[in-house]
């Protein structure tokens, strides 16, 4: 089987989660017997039996797969839509609808979603979101969560003396609400290192987050190797992460792979995104004041487990989930 990556978005413009398994599947499909190479857009002689797309494909890139014989499949991302509110969510399925029902132009955007051969989704609750907004059956979705490398799960379950703070490891960024935990942090004095780079140096929401760096309650680390970031997670007291939404964050994947009390939003993507852990703890991001007497709360209670948070499993048994898509979806495709 031969299978192409599409992704529309250069890894060197925007590094994140999505760059992670992208690299990762290509790798261990290739272990498991699969031809995989990302799309080249130059190239007019290239084929394959599947295209898999990362994100919506550009408008008619499915029917033109179609029209060519391949089957195609999508990884998307629905992770601050999915976490609006149910009244955001009734109105937006609603305005959709409408659309598509006097705006042929409008549906014909969305046709993919009916041409795909199937959707995966990184966290349950996004594939529910999507399939009620565009009526999609459900059989054409699956949830495939985020897996780690064996060495990293091993480096983070080792054994390390506990530091005096919490940690978040992300992109400095809007939808992390890094400004939110850093401004917390100082007025609930509880320590927290930032692990992680902005998308660019000169960014203003950046700026404004290094203003609050203290050395004290904001401790920031900016880009960390593996092994500096494993050890960082290993002595921390717990792992703090207040995002907008997330689509299976990986970095929470780590962890808990630690076995870090975690303290997130109370949003559907943290809610209904992980396995249910007595360890994973929810804040409301309605008051500051709530939020500062949570995060000193758990700061003052947290403390590392000895086993993992929730289980977390492996790139390649993330692989071999997608492969038994691909196979499915090629069967399929035999039987007409």
């Amino acid at each position: 089987m031969k299978v192409i990556f599409s992704h529309s978005l250069p890894f060197s413009l925007a590094h994140g989660g999505i760059q992670t398994v992208i690299e990762s599947l290509m790798r261990e499909l290739a272990l498991l017997g699969v031809e995989v190479e990302p799309e080249r857009w130059w190239d007019s002689s290239q084929s394959c039996d599947l295209m898999h797309f990362f994100q919506r494909p550009p408008l008619g890139n499915v029917q033109l797969a179609k029209q060519k014989g391949r089957k195609t499949v999508m990884t998307e991302v629905f992770d601050v839509v999915a976490s609006e509110s149910k009244y955001r969510l009734f109105m937006r399925m609603y305005a959709t609808r409408a659309a598509r029902a006097l705006m042929p132009r409008f549906d014909n955007s969305l046709s993919f979603y009916r041409d795909l051969d199937a959707m995966m989704y990184c966290a349950p609750h996004e594939w529910d979101v999507v399939r009620q907004i565009y009526r999609l059956p459900p059989e054409k979705g699956h949830f495939v969560p985020h897996g780690l490398e064996p060495h990293a799960i091993e480096a983070l379950k080792r054994a390390q003396p506990e530091g005096d703070y919490l940690v978040c490891v992300g992109t400095i960024c809007p939808r992390k609400n890094s400004v939110l935990l850093a401004t917390c942090a100082k007025k609930a004095n509880v320590p927290v290192v930032f692990v992680g780079k902005p998308f660019s140096d000169d960014d203003p929401y950046f700026r404004q987050f290094r203003e609050l760096i203290d050395n004290q309650f904001v401790q920031y680390v900016g880009y960390a190797s593996e092994e500096k970031k494993c050890e960082i997670l290993r002595g921390a007291r717990g792992f703090v992460l207040l995002s907008e939404g997330e689509s299976g964050c990986i970095s929470i994947y780590e962890a808990a792979a630690a076995g870090l009390p975690l303290l997130l939003s109370d949003l559907p993507w943290a809610a209904k995104g992980y396995p249910a852990s007595d360890r994973l703890h929810l804040v409301s991001l309605h008051t500051v004041s709530e939020i500062e007497r949570r995060l000193k709360s758990f700061y003052d209670t947290a403390h590392r487990g000895q086993t993992m948070t929730f289980p977390v499993g492996t790139w390649a048994d993330v692989a071999k989930t997608y492969l038994g898509i691909y196979e499915a979806v090629m069967s399929r495709g035999s039987q007409r």
